[in-house]
């Protein structure tokens, strides 16, 4: 199922968080956790000035206070799920779900689900918000090529997709000026 599954009984997570500002140096604080719950782990994402943890279990999303280690929401029905990206500017959220094919959008606030989105690209893979384009930006295994495609996080809508050079992108790093650079798969077969 899933190559990077990560023992349920323990967890490594980011407590300490610090917004990048002034500062050249973020400070973590590192500790491990038993969060119990069903399904492996894949990505995880760390929300900025909260302490909260999303940690995806395959068909449901668990979010943590990454302080205490509690469990302090769930947002279920999200098959095969892969990433999550957080988008302060809208307050949405967005998760990858490879099971359905689709996008799960939500309040960052409540956690209270708003639409499943449908990616017809399929292979939902890596997710990102890039800061600068005001996007969400989703990287796709689709066969046979691959894909980006971007969503806009107020609407949900899909803006624009573009096709890559391979079938297997595993994510995307932004230089925070506008431009995206898709990193290969290091687990060429797999998910």
């Amino acid at each position: 199922m899933n190559r990077r599954l990560l023992p349920v009984s323990t967890l490594l997570i980011t407590a300490a968080l610090v917004w990048p500002g002034v500062s050249h140096a973020q400070t973590f604080t590192v500790a491990k956790y038993s969060i119990g719950g069903d399904g492996g782990t894949d990505y995880l994402t760390a929300e900025p000035g909260t302490a909260r943890v999303f940690v995806s279990r395959s068909t449901h999303v668990m979010v943590i206070d990454g302080v205490t280690g509690k469990v302090v929401g769930d947002i279920p029905d999200t098959p095969r799920n892969h990433g999550i990206a957080l988008a302060p500017k809208s307050g949405h959220g967005f998760i990858t779900s490879a099971g359905d094919s689709t996008v799960t959008m939500f309040d960052i606030a409540s956690l209270a689900v708003i639409k499943k989105i449908p990616v017809p690209t399929g292979g939902l893979d890596g997710i990102m918000y890039d800061d600068f384009s005001d996007h969400v930006i989703l990287t796709n295994h689709s066969r046979p090529i691959g894909t980006v495609v971007a969503l806009d996080p107020k609407s949900g809508a899909i803006v624009s997709t573009v096709q890559l050079e391979d079938n297997s992108p595993e994510g995307a790093a932004s230089d925070g000026k506008g431009r995206l650079r898709a990193e290969a798969d290091l687990h060429p077969g797999g998910e």
